[in-house]
């Protein structure tokens, strides 16, 4: 189950970095934000209940196997919270205001400093998923 969920949460971010992330960037200006709102809304949430259910059913396994490498590597994913925190909400906050100017340099340029950033917690999500893998195979 742990493969399973983890594996869903990697594939929501690596959609949103090599497939919708590329479509922001070609959109008109104002079909970007319209498309980006939604996603977001839809995403962010699931990634943060999934998040927390990994890391709970991490936690049990690593009780009742006595392997704490897979709670230990549950909370490495954890680390998305701060960098999000820091580097990507000022930028969510911005695109997601109801009066946000779809129109603007700054919309456009931060539609295109997102996916940069989103870049790094694909990456992070990728690296955890091969870490749960590689745990499941050979421990």
């Amino acid at each position: 189950m742990i493969l399973f969920i983890m594996g869903a949460q990697f594939g929501i971010a690596l959609t949103a970095t090599v497939i919708v992330h590329p479509i922001l960037v070609m959109a008109k200006k104002a079909t970007a934000i319209e498309i980006f709102k939604p996603f977001f809304d839809k995403t962010h949430i699931w990634v943060l209940v999934s998040s927390i259910i990994v890391t709970v059913l991490a936690l049990a396994y690593s009780i009742f196997t006595g392997n704490l490498w897979w709670f230990g590597v549950s909370l490495l994913m954890h680390l998305n919270g701060p960098y999000t925190i820091i580097f990507m909400m000022p930028l969510n906050r911005r695109l997601m205001d109801k009066n946000v100017d779809p129109l603007s340099e700054q919309t456009a340029n931060d539609i295109k400093k997102w996916g940069r950033l989103h870049l790094v917690r694909t990456l992070l999500n990728g690296t955890i998923l091969f870490a749960f893998i590689v745990l499941a195979v050979y421990m």
